[in-house]
């Protein structure tokens, strides 16, 4: 039997795949899960915007095939990420050319509660709520993880597993079980931003005619630092957020989330939201800071384990990794499980080190674009690295060039949506164009270089 610890998105994709590897697989959850899409106690991030990037989506579609077209059938979209969307960043606005890369667009407790119905209709998957675990079982030489502690209650029992995965997110103690097994805990990277984002459910104003699927509004580091979100999801409705950095936050009272909204750079949010109706309350959530634990480069390490999503990396939810990312890190347990029954069937010995040794080469690429963003503020409290300042120069360079040329743009996009690596942005189609915009840089204002004010329409498909 394999024991997933936590129903968060991480644990229930994780659930999906061991049961292609496993007789039963048991999800415990210390919540009381939803019957409908509805938001947790336990996931107080769950109402604010959430997207699902290509890679992402791509890998929901593989894990339960027909769920996107059951999704969309229920209102949620499935969006080009450029033509949709109206984006404005680092001062000038984006280009808005078919992409062909699809960005999903639902409110979290929708997707979370589609894919907990998949999960729970596996036939070899048990959901068991109410229940917490307080710490690992091992073997007498604490070399591996034999079950967890289990605590409900009627009490606290021990429970036998073959492999256990540790998936309760950015509050997990798997750094304390470590301690407790004479283990060190891992080393921890962490970027300081006091962040805060304030969210709302809106009708739609009368006269928004689809003009976007999602308005982005981001800041101009290191000058500004607040930013606002208008995704389009499901029934018809936006979901608005706000959010604000270095103790800068968004109000939670109707007067002042406006004013916020009436503060940003452009005036586009604000200009829709004052016409859209209200559709519940105003909900807030803070993030500290952004953390990686490098649990991969700890000696000793105890087999049988494996651990997922934000309790090795949590993300700044700024930038939409977060749920992609464990996607991906769902499909890495499954590679890692297959190689074993191709290499040793029978045996689990190998997989969580190597499963702990190879997360990094996801984690890595999503993390070093978002921490060099954050890092440009003076502000953030974090480790800047030699050559960062180089790194974010080509930065600026590169988004202000997405504003009037769509191949660049779109580089970029497959970027973010992590279809490829750094090369991308780095070949000399790219390079070179930006690298020009550099030097024109030193001469030219930013206005005349890019479109700074006028948020662009749609542009025509191109032909097949």
């Amino acid at each position: 039997m394999a024991v997933v610890v936590g129903g968060s998105m991480a644990g229930l994709l994780s659930a999906r795949v061991l049961a292609d590897h496993f007789e039963k697989v048991l999800v415990l959850e210390r919540d009381s899960l939803p019957e409908a899409p509805t938001a947790r106690r336990c996931v107080p991030q769950g109402t604010h915007v959430h997207v699902m990037l290509d890679a992402g989506h791509r890998l929901l579609e593989r894990f339960f095939p027909g769920l996107l077209q059951e999704l969309q059938a229920q209102g949620a979209g499935l969006i080009d990420s450029s033509r949709d969307v109206a984006w404005h960043h680092f001062g000038v606005w984006k280009t808005r050319d078919t992409s062909g890369l699809p960005l999903l667009v639902c409110t979290r407790p929708f997707l979370e509660w589609s894919v907990l119905r998949r999960v729970r209709a596996l036939p070899n998957v048990e959901v068991r709520e109410g229940c917490s675990v307080e710490g690992l079982l091992t073997d007498a030489s604490r070399s591996r993880v034999t079950g967890v502690r289990l605590r409900t209650a009627g009490g606290e029992a021990p429970l036998e597993a073959a492999l256990v995965v540790e998936a309760t997110g950015r509050g997990s103690r798997a750094p304390q079980w470590l301690e407790a097994m004479g283990l060190e805990r891992p080393e921890e990277e962490q970027v300081h931003v006091d962040l805060a984002y304030t969210t709302r459910l809106y009708e739609p104003p009368a006269r928004f005619q689809g003009e976007w699927k999602v308005l982005m509004q981001y800041p101009c580091p290191p000058a500004s630092w607040r930013s606002g979100f208008i995704s389009s999801v499901e029934g018809g409705r936006w979901i608005v957020t706000l959010n604000g950095y270095f103790g800068d936050h968004p109000p939670t009272e109707d007067e002042g989330f406006l004013a916020f909204a009436r503060s940003l750079r452009q005036p586009d949010l604000h200009a829709y939201l004052r016409e859209a109706r209200p559709l519940g309350p105003l909900t807030t959530h803070k993030v500290k800071d952004t953390r990686w634990r490098h649990y991969e480069r700890l000696a000793r390490f105890p087999e049988h384990w494996a651990i997922v999503g934000d309790a090795v990396c949590a993300f700044n939810p700024v930038f939409g990794q977060g749920m992609s990312v464990a996607a991906r890190g769902a499909a890495l347990l499954d590679d890692c499980l297959h190689e074993q029954a191709r290499r040793a069937p029978g045996t689990l010995e190998g997989v969580a080190r190597r499963f702990r040794k190879r997360l990094p080469d996801i984690i890595r690429l999503p993390w070093f674009m978002g921490t060099s963003l954050d890092l440009q503020y003076p502000q953030a409290l974090g480790r800047r690295w030699p050559g960062l300042g180089v790194v974010q120069w080509y930065i600026r360079r590169l988004m202000e060039r997405t504003s009037r040329d769509a191949a660049v743009h779109h580089q970029f996009n497959r970027v973010l949506h992590l279809q490829t690596g750094l090369g991308a942005v780095l070949q000399p189609t790219v390079a070179v164009p930006v690298l020009a915009d550099g030097v024109r840089a030193l001469f030219v204002p930013l206005g005349e270089r890019a479109n700074t004010d006028r948020r662009p329409e749609p542009r025509p498909s191109r032909p097949p």
